[in-house]
Protein backbone atom coordinates (compact mmCIF):
# COMPACT_ATOMS: atom_id res chain seq x y z
CA UNK A 1 0.00 0.00 0.00
CA UNK A 2 0.99 3.77 -0.20
CA UNK A 3 -0.56 6.92 1.51
CA UNK A 4 -3.20 6.57 -1.61
CA UNK A 5 -4.58 3.47 0.29
CA UNK A 6 -4.95 5.39 3.43
CA UNK A 7 -8.40 4.88 4.82
CA UNK A 8 -10.41 8.01 5.62
CA UNK A 9 -10.82 7.31 8.84
CA UNK A 10 -6.70 7.05 9.66
CA UNK A 11 -6.15 9.63 11.98
CA UNK A 12 -8.52 7.66 14.44
CA UNK A 13 -6.57 4.38 13.96
CA UNK A 14 -3.41 3.36 16.37
CA UNK A 15 -0.18 2.79 14.62
CA UNK A 16 -0.05 -0.66 16.10
CA UNK A 17 -0.37 -1.86 12.32
CA UNK A 18 2.93 -1.81 10.50
CA UNK A 19 1.30 -1.56 7.33
CA UNK A 20 -0.47 2.32 8.55
CA UNK A 21 2.84 3.12 9.99
CA UNK A 22 4.36 2.72 6.55
CA UNK A 23 1.43 4.19 4.47
CA UNK A 24 1.87 7.61 7.27
CA UNK A 25 5.46 7.54 6.72
CA UNK A 26 5.16 7.50 2.94
CA UNK A 27 3.00 10.54 3.42
CA UNK A 28 4.61 12.66 5.86
CA UNK A 29 8.08 12.51 4.21
CA UNK A 30 7.53 13.75 0.30
CA UNK A 31 9.64 12.83 -2.44
CA UNK A 32 11.59 16.10 -2.23
CA UNK A 33 12.15 15.51 1.51
CA UNK A 34 13.79 12.41 0.76
CA UNK A 35 16.14 13.63 -2.15
CA UNK A 36 17.21 16.65 0.57
CA UNK A 37 17.61 14.33 3.30
CA UNK A 38 15.65 13.75 6.39
CA UNK A 39 14.44 12.68 9.38
CA UNK A 40 10.62 12.84 10.67
CA UNK A 41 8.82 12.08 13.95
CA UNK A 42 5.46 10.99 14.28
CA UNK A 43 4.60 11.63 17.87
CA UNK A 44 2.16 9.11 19.47
CA UNK A 45 -0.59 9.41 22.35
CA UNK A 46 -0.86 6.96 25.05
CA UNK A 47 -3.17 5.29 22.61
CA UNK A 48 -0.62 5.07 19.82
CA UNK A 49 -2.83 7.52 17.58
CA UNK A 50 -0.19 10.46 15.75
CA UNK A 51 -0.38 13.55 17.49
CA UNK A 52 2.01 15.35 15.99
CA UNK A 53 4.22 15.10 12.74
CA UNK A 54 7.66 16.43 12.44
CA UNK A 55 9.61 16.58 9.37
CA UNK A 56 13.27 18.14 10.11
CA UNK A 57 14.42 18.97 6.21
CA UNK A 58 17.27 19.74 4.11
CA UNK A 59 19.64 18.11 6.29
CA UNK A 60 21.67 16.32 3.48
CA UNK A 61 21.77 12.53 3.56
CA UNK A 62 21.30 11.68 7.17
CA UNK A 63 24.38 9.99 9.94
CA UNK A 64 23.62 8.72 13.00
CA UNK A 65 25.04 11.80 14.77
CA UNK A 66 22.37 14.08 12.66
CA UNK A 67 19.71 11.54 13.70
CA UNK A 68 20.90 11.82 17.52
CA UNK A 69 21.12 15.21 17.90
CA UNK A 70 17.43 15.84 16.08
CA UNK A 71 15.54 13.32 17.98
CA UNK A 72 17.30 14.84 21.15
CA UNK A 73 16.46 18.50 20.86
CA UNK A 74 13.07 17.69 19.66
CA UNK A 75 11.51 14.45 22.12
CA UNK A 76 13.08 16.83 24.81
CA UNK A 77 10.80 19.77 24.06
CA UNK A 78 7.49 17.23 24.13
CA UNK A 79 5.97 15.17 26.89
CA UNK A 80 5.31 11.65 24.41
CA UNK A 81 5.25 7.83 25.37
CA UNK A 82 5.24 6.73 21.80
CA UNK A 83 6.94 7.70 18.48
CA UNK A 84 7.81 6.44 14.95
CA UNK A 85 10.81 7.64 12.99
CA UNK A 86 11.87 7.73 9.58
CA UNK A 87 15.21 8.49 8.11
CA UNK A 88 14.77 9.90 4.53
CA UNK A 89 17.45 9.86 2.02
CA UNK A 90 17.63 9.70 -1.83
CA UNK A 91 18.69 6.55 -3.45
CA UNK A 92 17.94 2.56 -3.22
CA UNK A 93 15.37 1.05 -0.64
CA UNK A 94 18.35 -1.53 0.74
CA UNK A 95 19.63 -0.44 4.14
CA UNK A 96 22.99 0.62 4.35
CA UNK A 97 25.50 1.00 7.32
CA UNK A 98 24.61 4.16 7.79
CA UNK A 99 21.28 3.00 7.77
CA UNK A 100 21.55 0.99 10.52
CA UNK A 101 23.58 3.54 13.04
CA UNK A 102 20.41 5.75 12.25
CA UNK A 103 18.38 3.38 13.54
CA UNK A 104 20.84 2.74 16.75
CA UNK A 105 21.05 6.39 17.36
CA UNK A 106 16.91 6.32 17.74
CA UNK A 107 16.68 3.18 19.47
CA UNK A 108 19.43 4.78 22.14
CA UNK A 109 17.42 8.28 22.08
CA UNK A 110 14.31 6.75 22.71
CA UNK A 111 15.57 4.25 25.44
CA UNK A 112 17.56 6.98 27.51
CA UNK A 113 14.23 9.23 27.16
CA UNK A 114 11.67 6.39 28.11
CA UNK A 115 10.16 6.84 24.31
CA UNK A 116 8.23 3.22 23.17
CA UNK A 117 9.62 3.38 19.55
CA UNK A 118 7.20 1.65 17.63
CA UNK A 119 9.06 1.71 14.59
CA UNK A 120 12.31 3.28 12.47
CA UNK A 121 11.65 3.51 8.88
CA UNK A 122 13.83 3.96 5.94
CA UNK A 123 11.75 6.49 3.51
CA UNK A 124 14.25 6.71 0.07
CA UNK A 125 12.91 7.31 -3.45
CA UNK A 126 10.06 4.59 -4.30
CA UNK A 127 10.03 2.43 -0.83
CA UNK A 128 9.21 2.68 2.86
CA UNK A 129 10.90 -0.07 4.55
CA UNK A 130 10.65 -0.92 8.33
CA UNK A 131 14.39 -1.26 10.21
CA UNK A 132 14.49 -4.79 11.24
CA UNK A 133 12.99 -5.40 14.78
CA UNK A 134 16.03 -6.93 16.45
CA UNK A 135 18.04 -3.47 16.08
CA UNK A 136 15.39 -2.13 18.44
CA UNK A 137 15.05 -5.01 20.97
CA UNK A 138 18.88 -5.72 20.88
CA UNK A 139 19.64 -2.40 22.45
Amino acid sequence: MTFHDLPPHSRDLPLDDPTLRSDLVDLVVTLAAREGGCVALLLLDGDHLCTTPILVEEMGVPDASKVHQVLRTFLGQFDVPAVVVAIGRPGQGLFTDDDRACHQAVVEVCREQDITLLGTYLASDNHVREMPDHLRVAS
